[in-house]
C-alpha cells in the first residue's frame, strides 16, 4: 500500500511525540509528512462570560506556544516536514484535514495520560479512528526499531484484502513475520454445542467432531489467504475460540507482537464478527502499535 502523505496529529504531549518520532522512521517510506496540531479553545459558559477573556485574546498566545513546541518536535525528527496549527474540535479538524490534505495514514498517539493497560484510549483518538476515511495508526508503546512481528485478524469479509495487503506491503518494507489470526465466537462455540446435543450418538465426541472440523475449515482458509503474496516463510496461521478482542490482545502479548492490523469500514467501528465493536477493545488494551485499516477511497 503506497502512502504518499502522512498526516501526524500531535496534541504536544510526549507520547504524540514518540508517536510522530515512530511513524517518520518507518512509515514515512518518501511520503510528505504534515505536522498537525488543533487548537481547542476552551468552553465559555454564557453566565461567566464576563469573567473570562475573550477567545480571540486566548487564541495567539495558544497559537505562538504551539507554533514553538512544533517547531521543536520538527527538528526532533530530523525529518522535512510541514507544519499546520487550526482552531476547533481536534477529532473533528483532523478528520476533515486528512481528507482536505488528501492523507493517506493518519497517526496519532494514545491519551497522554495512559499509563497502563486500563486507561482508555483517549476520546479524542478514539473519535478519530471511529470517523476517519483513511487509516490511523495509534503509536501505543512504539518501539525503537520497525515492527517485525505483524498480528493480523482477519475474518471472511469484504476488508480482508485491504488488510492482507497492508500486511503484505509492510512485511516486505520491515522484513516483518506475520501471523494471522481467526476467531470463533463465542457465540459460534454455543451454537455448535447445541448442534452437537441435537446429534445422536455421545454429546461430547459430536461437538468434538464439529469443533475439529471448524477448526480445520478455518484453517484451510488462513492458509489459503497466507498465499496471496506473504512469502510462505513469513507467515503463520492461527485459530482460536472467545472474545475476539481479548484474544486478540492476549495472542499479542503471547507472540509478543509488535504491531496489530485490524479493518474498520467507513461507517462505524468495524461490523464483522471478528472485529465489530471488539476493535475498540483492541485499541484501548493493545500493548503495541495498532494501524486500523479502512476500505480503499474510490
Amino acid at each position: 500500500m503506497k502512502t504518499d502523505r502522512l498526516l501526524i496529529a500531535v496534541d504536544l504531549s510526549e507520547t504524540a511525540t514518540t508517536a510522530a518520532r515512530y511513524a517518520v522512521q518507518h512509515f514515512r517510506n518518501g511520503a510528505e509528512v504534515v505536522l498537525l496540531h488543533v487548537i481547542e479553545l476552551p468552553p465559555r459558559p454564557n453566565f461567566a462570560g464576563a469573567m473570562l477573556p475573550p477567545n480571540d485574546a486566548l487564541e495567539p498566545p495558544a497559537r505562538e506556544h504551539a507554533s514553538q513546541r512544533l517547531r521543536e518536535i520538527a527538528r526532533d525528527l530530523g525529518a522535512d516536514v510541514r507544519t499546520e496549527i487550526r482552531v476547533g474540535k481536534p477529532h473533528e479538524v483532523v478528520v476533515s484535514a486528512a481528507t482536505e490534505l488528501g492523507a493517506d495514514l493518519i497517526v496519532i498517539g494514545p491519551h497522554a495520560d495512559r499509563t497502563h493497560v486500563s486507561r482508555f484510549l483517549g476520546t479524542t483518538a478514539d473519535r478519530i479512528v471511529r470517523t476517519s476515511a483513511v487509516p490511523v495508526l495509534v503509536g501505543t508503546a512504539p518501539t525503537s526499531h520497525a515492527p517485525r512481528k505483524l498480528l493480523v485478524p482477519v475474518d471472511d469479509d469484504a476488508l480482508a484484502p485491504t488488510i492482507l495487503a497492508w500486511a503484505r506491503t509492510l512485511a516486505d518494507r520491515f522484513d516483518a513475520e506475520v501471523s494471522l489470526l481467526h476467531v470463533w465466537s463465542n457465540a459460534v462455540y454455543s451454537h455448535v454445542a447445541s448442534m452437537s446435543s441435537a446429534q445422536p450418538g455421545p454429546g461430547g465426541d459430536t461437538q468434538a467432531t464439529l469443533e475439529r472440523a471448524m477448526q480445520e475449515t478455518a484453517e484451510e482458509w488462513l492458509q489459503a489467504l497466507a498465499r496471496t503474496g506473504i512469502p510462505q516463510h513469513r507467515v503463520t496461521s492461527t485459530v482460536a475460540w472467545g472474545r475476539a478482542g481479548d484474544v486478540v490482545v492476549e495472542t499479542a502479548l503471547q507472540q509478543q507482537a509488535e504491531l496489530i492490523i485490524v479493518g474498520r469500514n467507513r461507517s462505524s467501528l468495524v461490523s464483522t464478527t471478528l472485529l465489530g465493536s471488539t476493535a475498540l477493545s483492541v485499541l484501548h488494551a493493545a500493548r503495541c502499535p495498532v494501524l486500523v485499516v479502512t476500505p480503499p477511497r474510490t
